[in-house]
């Protein structure tokens, strides 16, 4: 899939392959009042992880919750979500590792925000059938700073041994 700007052909830098959710809680918070709704701190954590044995192939991991610390008291629904994302970077298959290393955040930013974003659609979508209607996630900003120290080396992590991969991408 490419596209053309300027008579220049630009590929995407990525393709998510498969998403799934490993973690769907979401509980109506009894006698909440539509009208006395609190501000609530939505957490997003999202982990970025490279195969070794084939570098083209991420995996990230994103949790969405409220604060640990946040009165649920006045928010409609209490909720948790883990969302596993496959990506394909073909750019990064025979990259080194320093290409790597720099393609990372990116893949990071734009990989957990289009997770971010599935998992809002999905929330909206399970909360319609609820008693107080619809909840949509507030947005969200990823940033590369996010990748903690030690934690962006592209070979670090993932080697494809998690009972989620088997079978998911050729």
């Amino acid at each position: 899939m490419e596209d053309n700007v300027q008579g220049k052909k630009m590929k995407p830098l990525f393709r998510l392959e498969r998403y799934f959710f490993t973690r769907t809680s979401c509980v109506a918070t009894p006698n909440f009042q539509k009208g006395k709704v609190k501000d609530g701190n939505v957490e997003a954590r999202a982990g970025l992880m490279n195969n070794q044995q084939d570098p083209s192939r991420w995996r990230i991991n994103l949790e969405i919750g409220w604060s640990k610390d946040m009165d649920r008291s006045g928010v409609p629904y209490d909720f948790a979500l883990k969302v596993v994302g496959f990506f394909i970077c073909p750019d990064t298959k025979e990259g080194s590792e320093e290409h790597n290393r720099k393609i990372a955040p990116h893949i990071y930013v734009q990989g957990s925000s289009l997770l971010y974003s599935l998992a809002m659609e999905y929330l909206r979508n399970i909360t319609a059938a609820g008693p107080y209607g619809p909840f949509i996630l507030p947005t969200y900003s990823f940033v590369p700073s996010d990748l903690k120290a030690g934690r962006n080396n592209p070979k670090m992590f993932y080697v494809g041994k998690s009972p989620f991969d088997k079978g998911l991408i050729n």
